[in-house]
């Protein structure tokens, strides 16, 4: 029996239709991705490319017995320090990890230095002289940018100075790179993406085929793993099917642009089902008896409940009861499952088609199999979104190419921080 009111079946099915993606414009978008990304490494081209593609060198970890090397992550508040040792067989293992929570408007540098010097005194480390690898995993796309500024390793070792510790920042990397040196060591990964508040997406290439650097004949072989900075695909040619929803999102964030980022992560995911939401309550289609004043808070709906509520009706109640102080109808959680389950659906399909177009340019050169590693909270909050991502990362490549997928932890970026310190 049909619930819903015309007016109500009326929107829905426009936010239906507006979020729908043909098989047509994801395979377009799997071949400008493609382009693009080749477009990235290019040292002369007739356009600016919107990617990064910033290379990092892959060196396997070198034998240190009787060393140890650290690996930080900073994410949130949240520092994370782990130790390894690196055996004559040039095996890394994990000894200590410890977890640091900063305070507001502390300085992230000298809170970095105080965590090390702790960490070091409470596991009695010998200190006097630390290979440190720092991995940055934001929780939200804005957060700790000074990180990952030229000057931040600077930065770093005056903080350590300041503390009177003798540690030396080999590498400073997103997360997506780290997750990728950290699978490597057990598997010949290809790809790692990280979907947290924002998106990340690392593969591995051949030097000699980043064309904006100049190598010797020595070291084009040498691989690298590129950071592509995937999120901010999009953000000029408008390549990526949106919304008046999207736009409205983007119009109101505080880092316009960065579309591809604003359709797949964490952070905006349940925003866009917020702004649906208020724009049925203006309309009197949603919640007409309740105090709606806690959902008009923009940000206030978090893409982590969009999971159990796709996945159980009564996860609606449950959600919006706590969160909201809104009681709701079986009109209200019907409608509310559907919004969550059409932006979930059109991220996962996206998704999938631009980590397809980075499956092929990492599979473009390489005679092995391909590995792909994906982890994030996005996945973690939304297993369904997790599973239909790789099933249409799957649909949108040849028949020839099928890709290994594996799900790390979180944990496995800071074990790639510290691999990234042995290796100096």
């Amino acid at each position: 029996m049909n619930m819903l009111s015309k007016e109500q079946q009326a929107f829905l099915d426009l936010v239906t239709k507006s979020f729908a993606v043909s098989d047509d414009v994801l395979n377009t978008l799997v071949t400008r991705v493609h382009a693009e990304l080749f477009r990235g490494l290019a040292s002369n081209t007739s356009r600016t490319s919107e990617l990064l593609m910033k290379p990092s060198f892959i060196r396997p970890p070198l034998a240190r017995p009787s060393s140890v090397s650290l690996g930080m992550s900073i994410s949130g508040s949240r520092i994370r320090i782990t130790s390894i040792c690196v055996d004559a067989k040039s095996t890394p293992t994990r000894s200590h990890t410890q977890v640091f929570t900063m305070h507001e408007h502390q300085s992230v540098f000298d809170f970095a230095a105080y965590c090390v010097r702790e960490f070091v005194q409470h596991h009695k480390l010998d200190s006097s002289s630390l290979p440190l690898g720092v991995t940055i995993v934001p929780s939200e796309p804005t957060e700790h940018t000074e990180l990952l500024s030229s000057d931040s390793g600077r930065k770093l070792c005056a903080a350590f100075v300041r503390s009177h510790l003798n540690v030396h920042v080999t590498a400073i990397t997103r997360g997506a790179v780290s997750a990728l040196v950290a699978s490597r060591i057990k598997k010949s990964t290809r790809v790692a993406a990280v979907f947290d508040g924002g998106v990340d997406v690392a593969y591995v290439e051949q030097l000699g085929q980043v064309s904006k650097l100049r190598v010797s004949d020595e070291t084009k072989s040498s691989l690298v793993a590129i950071d592509t900075d995937i999120g901010n695909f999009g953000s000029r040619y408008n390549a990526l099917p949106v919304t008046m929803w999207d736009r409205r999102v983007d119009r109101e964030s505080n880092n316009s642009g960065r579309v591809f980022e604003k359709l797949v992560g964490g952070r905006y995911l349940g925003e866009l089902v917020r702004n649906l939401i208020v724009d049925m309550i203006d309309q009197r289609l949603l919640f007409t008896k309740c105090n709606v004043q806690e959902i008009s808070v923009p940000y206030s709906l978090h893409t982590a409940y969009m999971g159990p509520i796709i996945d159980e009706l009564d996860a609606v109640d449950a959600v919006f009861a706590a969160e909201f102080g809104i009681n709701c109808s079986e009109s209200d959680r019907r409608i509310v499952r559907t919004l969550c389950s059409i932006v979930m659906a059109r991220a996962a399909r996206v998704a999938g088609a631009v980590l397809a177009a980075v499956v092929l340019k990492a599979k473009a050169d390489a005679d092995d199999s391909v590995t792909v590693v994906l982890s994030g909270t996005v996945f973690d909050a939304n297993p369904q979104m997790l599973d239909d991502t790789v099933r249409e990362m799957q649909c949108r490549l040849p028949h020839t190419v099928r890709p290994e997928v594996v799900v790390q932890s979180p944990s496995d970026e800071l074990f790639g921080a510290a691999i990234n310190a042995a290796c100096i």
